[in-house]
């Protein structure tokens, strides 16, 4: 029953956000008992692909896997294993500038400089404010890992990049209530990096923007990943089931 549930909502015959059909109606369009119908629900619920709703307004939701759902369970799997921070960096390291390099590789790579330029120039707009330049600062990134354009790779590397966010946003308010956030010209040099790596892909020119966001990469990971930093970790950060990854 619930393969047969999960097959409709992966190929959009039930719809996101939509209700399953009432218990009386799925018993006559499937012969299974009522306890196998909702064991059916238990499973489903557990995978994240229904929510469901109990007491007089009670029902069953369709959630379709999204980018969020699978970062969440990827955070719980680091977590779980306690994967140190420096590990989560350099596979970030391998993966991002492949992004870089992709979208430097697009036709429309111009207009995929556009949009990465107005992220800078928002993240200057808050350069003041630490945690907040960190969150513009990782809007930059998201974009350059959407603008790969490979389908896979966005979402191989767009769940890597949530669970980082994560971690980079936890540093980030713990190290402004220490002052011990990196200067402001620390920061105008992160965007001066976002310049350069825009520039290579504007120019259509994948190798210089590979190499520039690898090595922006390794400089500036280094203050999450410092040798005191904690091991990969989600629930503390959150305590509910669910990432904020922006694609």
């Amino acid at each position: 029953m619930a393969a047969q549930l999960r097959l409709r909502i992966m190929e959009g015959d039930l719809v996101d956000g939509s209700e399953l059909p009432t218990e009386p109606v799925l018993l006559q369009s499937y012969p299974v008992s009522r306890p196998s119908l909702r064991e059916a629900f238990r499973i489903l619920e557990t995978e994240g692909l229904v929510t469901v709703r109990r007491g007089k307004r009670g029902g069953t939701v369709i959630k379709s896997p999204t980018l969020d759902s699978a970062a969440y369970h990827m955070g719980l799997l680091m977590h779980s294993r306690a994967l140190p921070m420096a590990d989560l960096a350099a596979a970030r390291n391998l993966l991002e500038p492949l992004c870089a390099e992709h979208a430097a590789l697009r036709e429309d790579h111009a207009a995929v400089g556009a949009r990465l330029r107005q992220l800078g120039d928002e993240a200057l707009q808050v350069v003041a404010d630490g945690p907040a330049f960190t969150g513009a600062a990782g809007k930059f990134h998201e974009e350059l890992v959407d603008a790969a354009g490979n389908q896979t790779l966005r979402i191989l590397v767009g769940m890597l990049e949530s669970v980082w966010s994560i971690q980079e946003r936890g540093w980030a308010r713990q190290a402004a209530e220490e002052e011990s956030y990196p200067t402001v010209d620390l920061r105008r040099a992160v965007l001066r990096a976002h310049d350069s790596i825009v520039a290579a892909i504007e120019a259509g020119d994948a190798d210089q923007a590979g190499q520039l966001m690898r090595a922006h990469l390794e400089a500036s990971q280094l203050y999450v990943a410092s040798q005191n930093a904690p091991p990969v970790r989600v629930l503390d950060e959150y305590g509910n089931p669910r990432m904020t990854a922006q694609h």
